[in-house]
């Protein structure tokens, strides 16, 4: 079973950390406030997250109870 809390915490943070990349870009004066990256640049975050935080959780689940009975060949 996936553990969703940590699907749902690394969106969050990937929505976070690329809000404060798009914030940083406009602020340097790289892209004007209106454009459609300021936009795009956090949702882009907040499913990159959660794909992340879904590879973190199949990753940290380990084999089956299955897999681990079978002898190695």
């Amino acid at each position: 079973m996936m553990h969703i809390g940590r699907i749902i915490g690394t969106a969050v943070l990937g929505l976070l950390f690329f809000a404060f990349v798009a914030l940083d870009l406009v602020l340097f004066g790289l892209l004007p406030l209106n454009s459609a990256v300021v936009t795009l640049l956090p949702i882009l975050g907040l499913i990159a997250g959660g794909a992340l935080g879904a590879v973190a959780a199949r990753r940290r689940e380990g084999p089956s109870s299955a897999e681990a009975a079978q002898p190695a060949p």
